[in-house]
Parts: C-alpha cells; sequence; structure tokens
C-alpha cells in the first residue's frame, strides 16, 4: 500500500533533517577532493584521474539529467498522493528503463571512442611524451568510468522516488558511500605506488584508481537504491514502448535538458582546459565543492523557502507581490551571500594552506586559491540565477531560462577558452573560474531583465549596493591584513582566519545595521507538494 503524503509538520521535519545530513555529506565531500588533491597531487596523474571520472558527468548531464529529474518528482507525487503506487512504480520503471536503453547506446560508443575522448582530455598538454601517457592512462581509466552513466540513471530515479515520498535524509547522505569508497582506493594506491605521482602505473596501479572510483558510483547508487527497496517500493526497469504517460513526461523535460546541458558544457571546458596546466583539473574540482558549500547552506534554503509562495502568486497573476517575494530573496542572498563571497577571495591563499595536505600542501595551494578566488567571484550570480529560474517556473515558462542557460554557457566556455590562451600557471586555473563566473552573471541579469517586463515591476536586489559595499571595504582592509602578516605554517594560518572571520563579520554586521540594511523575515507556507527537486544529479567524483 502507499504511503500518504506527510502534512507540512512532517515535511518540516524532513527537510530540517536533510539540512544536517547534507551539511554532514558535505563535509565528508571535502574529504574525498582533498584525499585525490593530497594523494595524486595537483600533477598530471591527478588531472588524468579527475577529468576521466568526470567524463561520466559531463554525459549525464548533457543527456539525461534534466529528463529525470526535472517533472518525474512531481509527477510521482501527484500519484502518490492519490494514492496509486502500482502506476508509480509503472511510470518510474518505465523512464529508467527508456534511460538505461538510450545511455547503454552511449556507454558502447563511448567505450569504443575511449581513445579519442582521451586524445581530447590531454589536448592542452604542450609535451608531447606526457600528452602521450595521459591518453594511454585515460583510455584505460575511461573503460570503466564510461559506464558509470547507467548507474547515474539507477541512482537519479531512486532519488526522485525518495523525495516523492519526503525520504529526504537518505538522498542526501547517499554520497557518502561514494567518498568512503574512493578514500579507501587512495590509500591503497598510495600503499602500491610509495608516494609517485607519475603516469607510468601498473596494471594493479591503474585497475586500484578505476576500481575506487566505479566502486564508489556504485555505492552512491546503491544507497538510495536500498533505502527504497525497504519502503515497499519496487523499481524495475520497463521497456514502456508506446506508453502515452512516458512519452508526455518526456517531452516535458525536453527544456530541463537544455538547462542541465549548461552544467555539462562548463564542467566539460573546465576538465579539458584545466589539464593545460599541471594540476589544474584537481585545482578546479577541489575549488568547486568548497564554492558549493555556502550556495547549498545559504542560497538553497531560501530557493525552497519561496518557491511556493511564488507558485501561488503566479497563478493568481498577482506580479506585484510576485516580484516583492523574488526581490525578499534576492535580497536575503545578496546580504548573506556578498561577504561570504568576499572572505573566499580574500582567504583563498590562507584557507588552501590549512586545507591541502600532502602533494597539494607543497606544489598546488597557488593553483585552489586561484580556482576558488575566481568561483567566488560568481557565488551570487550562480545562486541568483538559480533563483531566477525558479521564478520562470513558477510562472509555467521552462523554455526561457532553459535558452538562456545553454546560451550563457556557450558563453563562459568561449570566456574560459580564451583566458587560459592568454594566462599560464594558477592564472589559467582562475580564467576557468571567472568564465563560469561571466556565464552565470550574464544569465542573471537577462533573466532579471525577462522577469521585470514580465511582471512589469523591476526585479532589482536592493540590498546588493549594501552588501558590495561593505564587503568591499572590508575585503580590502581584511587582505591588508592578510598581505602584511603573511603567516606561514598551517596553525597560524587558521588562526588568521578565523581571527578575519570573526571580526569581519562583525564589523559586517554593525555596517548593515549602520545603514539601515536588514532582511525582512517571512513566514512562509509549506507547500503542498514541495520543491524537493535536487538542481542537479552531479556527483562531485
Amino acid at each position: 500500500m502507499a504511503e500518504p503524503v506527510t502534512d507540512a509538520r512532517s515535511v518540516s521535519r524532513s527537510a530540517a533533517g536533510m539540512g544536517a545530513a547534507a551539511a554532514a555529506s558535505r563535509v565528508i565531500g571535502f574529504a574525498r577532493v582533498l584525499a585525490i588533491a593530497a594523494i595524486l597531487g595537483t600533477t598530471y596523474l591527478g588531472n588524468t584521474f579527475t577529468s576521466s571520472n568526470y567524463v561520466s558527468n559531463v554525459l549525464f548531464e548533457l543527456l539525461a539529467a534534466g529528463a529525470l529529474s526535472a517533472v518525474l518528482v512531481p509527477t510521482l507525487v501527484d500519484l502518490l498522493a492519490r494514492p496509486d503506487q502500482p502506476e508509480a512504480e509503472r511510470l518510474a520503471g518505465s523512464v529508467l528503463g527508456r534511460a538505461l536503453i538510450a545511455l547503454g547506446v552511449v556507454t558502447v560508443i563511448g567505450v569504443v571512442a575511449a581513445p579519442w575522448l582521451a586524445s581530447l582530455l590531454a589536448s592542452g598538454v604542450s609535451d608531447p611524451k606526457i600528452a602521450a601517457q595521459q591518453e594511454s592512462l585515460a583510455t584505460f581509466l575511461l573503460r570503466f568510468f564510461v559506464p558509470q552513466v547507467l548507474f547515474y540513471a539507477v541512482g537519479t530515479v531512486a532519488i526522485a522516488v525518495l523525495y516523492a515520498k519526503r525520504r529526504l535524509v537518505v538522498t542526501a547522505i547517499a554520497p557518502i558511500g561514494n567518498t568512503v569508497m574512493i578514500v579507501a582506493g587512495l590509500v591503497v594506491f598510495r600503499l602500491l605506488t610509495g608516494g609517485d605521482t607519475g603516469l607510468d602505473l601498473t596494471l594493479a596501479e591503474k585497475l586500484t584508481l578505476a576500481l575506487s572510483a566505479t566502486l564508489g558510483v556504485v555505492a552512491f547508487v546503491a544507497v538510495p537504491s536500498i533505502a527504497l527497496h525497504r519502503t515497499g517500493f519496487r523499481l524495475r526497469p520497463r521497456l514502456g514502448r508506446g506508453d502515452p504517460g512516458v512519452n508526455r513526461l518526456l517531452r516535458l523535460s525536453g527544456w530541463a535538458v537544455l538547462q542541465h546541458a549548461q552544467i555539462g558544457l562548463l564542467l566539460g571546458a573546465a576538465i579539458v582546459l584545466g589539464n593545460s596546466v599541471e594540476g589544474g583539473t584537481v585545482a578546479y574540482q577541489v575549488a568547486w565543492v568548497f564554492f558549493l558549500a555556502p550556495y547549498g547552506v545559504i542560497a538553497q534554503p531560501i530557493h525552497t523557502a519561496i518557491h511556493n509562495e511564488l507558485s501561488l502568486e503566479a497563478a493568481r497573476a498577482d506580479f506585484a507581490s510576485f516580484a516583492k517575494s523574488l526581490r525578499w530573496a534576492l535580497d536575503a542572498m545578496a546580504t548573506l551571500i556578498i561577504p561570504v563571497s568576499a572572505a573566499m577571495i580574500v582567504l583563498a591563499r590562507p584557507g588552501m594552506i590549512v586545507f591541502a595536505f600532502g602533494e597539494a600542501a607543497e606544489n598546488g595551494v597557488a593553483l585552489l586559491a586561484a580556482g576558488l578566488a575566481s568561483l567566488a567571484l560568481g557565488l551570487f550570480a550562480y545562486g541568483a540565477f538559480l533563483m531566477l529560474a525558479r521564478a520562470y517556473y513558477a510562472l509555467g515558462d521552462s523554455r526561457t531560462p532553459a535558452v538562456v542557460a545553454l546560451l550563457t554557457g556557450f558563453l563562459g566556455v568561449a570566456a574560459m577558452a580564451i583566458g587560459v590562451s592568454l594566462t599560464d600557471g594558477a592564472a589559467r586555473v582562475a580564467a576557468l573560474g571567472i568564465g563560469h563566473t561571466i556565464a552565470y552573471t550574464a544569465g542573471t541579469l537577462i533573466l532579471s531583465v525577462g522577469l521585470s517586463r514580465r511582471t512589469g515591476h523591476a526585479i532589482i536586489p536592493g540590498a546588493l549596493p549594501r552588501a558590495v559595499g561593505l564587503s568591499l571595504v572590508i575585503g580590502v582592509a581584511a587582505w591588508a591584513v592578510v598581505s602584511v602578516l603573511d603567516p606561514s605554517g598551517r596553525i597560524a594560518n587558521a588562526a588568521l582566519c578565523t581571527v578575519i572571520v570573526l571580526v569581519g563579520g562583525a564589523l559586517y554586521l554593525v555596517g548593515v545595521r549602520a545603514t539601515g540594511g536588514r532582511v525582512e523575515r517571512r513566514r512562509v507556507e509549506q507547500p503542498e507538494v514541495p520543491d524537493l527537486e535536487p538542481d542537479s544529479a552531479e556527483v562531485d567524483a
């Protein structure tokens, strides 16, 4: 028998539990990327492992992530609310079956084309010997990593059903299994190599890398799949030929595929162009995980809190209230995210001295800091773009944000390519982050103008100038302190970061109050169908 949809209080408890689990998962996620940087180093070996492992992510984001996650959750929520679990099982199984067939073809092509994919990944390396070694190792790894797209399909559908059933905590902890397997495999690899980070590996060493990442994805998928089975829901792949419900679902998801393609484009460009500098791809990956943390803690809860209110106001055609609610969300994000962005930029280098270990601590701090600071520039734009896209969804328009996402994705790739061609060393890693920032900033501006015209009300966060001004003044002062003191050692830099965060945060709060700034507290009703869809199916491999 299907479980009834729970009430708002249950949703709140589930969301709170999910938040705690997600925080724990992100902390453990830091361990994964830092372990990769520490053991494989900011080296061409680290680049090869990271870029090869990300190929399945790029393929999944480009081809299937949007189709599987965008419209499946609300459809399943509706079916389980009736309750009609047999129909939900049939629909989910049919979608999964179609996805496995399509991605099975992609897997076969990817495995056969592994040497060409490896050549693309190594295309930015100027040294022919290193490029040849990278191609050889990447070809071997890709034949293990490309089939991961099949597991991602299973995991994404399982997570979608769990979201629909309000089983939120288990979806948040699923990446922990991935971390455990990868870190364990890297420790074994370290024991086998004795710390050598060269590209000439034995078969046992190559198999250790290949299996650690692949088993990590299996563990990531196993957690939600087992949890779903224990709820009584039976997820079995079906062909679903001629099924009108499945066909309708896939047609509706078309625009979502384009929006997820933006993620794939920017990620794909970063892993290829990042390999043009030794350790560049590894540094960008570490910086990306640090970048996502404040977004997940600050911006995502604001998105979730306001989404239902936007939907209700759009349904009433109350565009004045719609615009006001949207400005509230953007004001809240500006007030809270801009100072965090400034802190990440100022403390990028001392922060990476604190968190970098092993090989990365010896040679990679500058690369890690460049990646983090350049991505942090666009932290507000990233959160604002996703918020504005949700506003368009509330208006029943998924086409506009999808088209804008695709166009700005290409813009970001072009900016990355130009930046890399004009720079060298750590500046190349910074060029990747700046390209990402340009893409989301342009997307935010376009969506904001479009919403202003559509609603007849300006969508401009009034708190943004204040937040930028205060953060700039305090940030410059903090940067001067860091430059003058320039401490050495992990403990000294940790102490410096702590003091600057505490003092700078206090000064920022005083400045906000002194200039009459505040974030209005709002009581938002819990939605009957909460905004539970994950922003991205991507696993930070």
